[in-house]
């Protein structure tokens, strides 16, 4: 998909009022994420980092690390009581473009209606799309609102 595919899609419109973002990039894409994220309503709080231990060399760099935008829209809690996600998290890279296990574990206690937005599998207590998975919700690449889902609280990439 091209930036603005990506950009015009309707998270927006299946997301809560309240709701949280998690939105998965790489170095090569750091800058055109927040683009991506303030086109779908999201104001940008943090940066977490995935340490994946193992990655390619480019460049004179070891790749081995990802990032995760974590953006708002309306209101999140200053202080939830729940366990602090940390900024910097480690898990294995199972293949390619696989998200770790890890990840889902501690942002699952943020909301019960979550959407895992370019899933590879199937999670117990998710919505998903993507074209490696058989989706549970509909994402038509416009601005027209969408089936499948009310709102999403975190919605992942």
């Amino acid at each position: 998909m091209s930036l603005d595919e990506i950009k015009s899609m309707p998270i927006k419109e299946v997301s809560a009022e309240n709701s949280v973002l998690f939105l998965w990039t790489t170095h090569a894409y750091l800058e055109a994420s927040f683009e991506i994220m303030r086109s779908w309503g999201f104001k940008y709080q943090r940066t977490l980092t995935w340490d994946k231990g193992n990655g390619m060399c480019l460049f004179g760099f070891h790749h081995r690390t990802e990032f995760v935008l974590f953006g708002y829209r309306g209101k999140i809690e200053m202080y939830p009581h729940r366990k602090a996600i940390p900024t910097v998290f480690s898990g294995k890279s199972q293949r390619h473009s696989a998200k770790p296990d890890e990840f889902y574990k501690m942002v699952e206690p943020l909301g019960e209606t979550r959407l895992d937005v370019f899933a590879r599998i199937p999670r117990v207590g998710w919505s998903v799309y993507g074209d490696e998975v058989e989706g549970s919700v509909v994402l038509p690449l416009s601005n027209n609102a969408c089936s499948g889902l009310s709102g999403s609280a975190p919605a992942s990439r």
